[in-house]
C-alpha cells in the first residue's frame, strides 16, 4: 500500500474553486474567532469595570466607616475625661461616715436639745456642793 496516493487530475477552475472554498470557510471561522474574542474582551472590560465601582464603593464605605470611628474615638476620649473628672469631684464630698459624724456633733452642741448652763451656774454649783461638805 502506497503511502500517498495520487490524485486523479483536477482542473485549474476545480482547484481554484475549492481554494476559494477553503478561503471562504476559513474566512467564516476567523470572524467566529474574531466576534467570540470581541465578545471575551467586552466581558473582561465589563468585571474590570464593575471591579473599579466596587472598590469606589468599598473605599467611600471604609473612609466613612474611618470618619466614625474616629468620631466615637473622640467621644469615648472625652468620656473617659469627663467621668475623671466626676471621679476627682466625688472624692472632694463628704462621705456618709463624715456626715453622721459631723451629725452627731451638731446634735450635742444644739442648743434646743442640749442644757448648757454658764460659767456662773457651775461655780455657783461647785460652791453648793462644797459647802454641802463642809457642813
Amino acid at each position: 500500500m502506497p503511502v500517498f496516493r495520487k490524485q486523479p487530475k483536477r482542473s485549474l477552475h476545480t482547484i481554484i474553486r475549492e481554494l476559494v472554498e477553503r478561503t471562504n470557510t476559513d474566512t467564516g471561522r476567523i470572524r467566529v474567532l474574531e466576534q467570540e474574542g470581541n465578545i471575551f474582551k467586552s466581558r473582561v472590560n465589563t468585571l474590570e469595570q464593575d471591579m473599579l465601582n466596587q472598590r469606589k464603593q468599598i473605599q467611600a464605605s471604609l473612609s466613612g466607616f474611618e470618619s466614625r470611628l474616629a468620631k466615637q474615638e473622640e467621644m469615648l476620649r472625652k468620656l473617659e475625661k469627663t467621668i475623671k473628672e466626676i471621679v476627682k469631684e466625688l472624692k472632694k464630698l463628704a462621705s456618709v461616715a463624715k456626715i453622721k459624724g459631723l451629725e452627731h456633733l451638731i446634735d450635742i452642741y444644739n442648743p434646743i436639745k442640749s442644757s448648757f448652763i454658764t460659767k456662773e451656774e457651775a461655780e455657783r454649783l461647785v460652791e453648793e456642793k462644797l459647802a454641802e461638805k463642809a457642813k
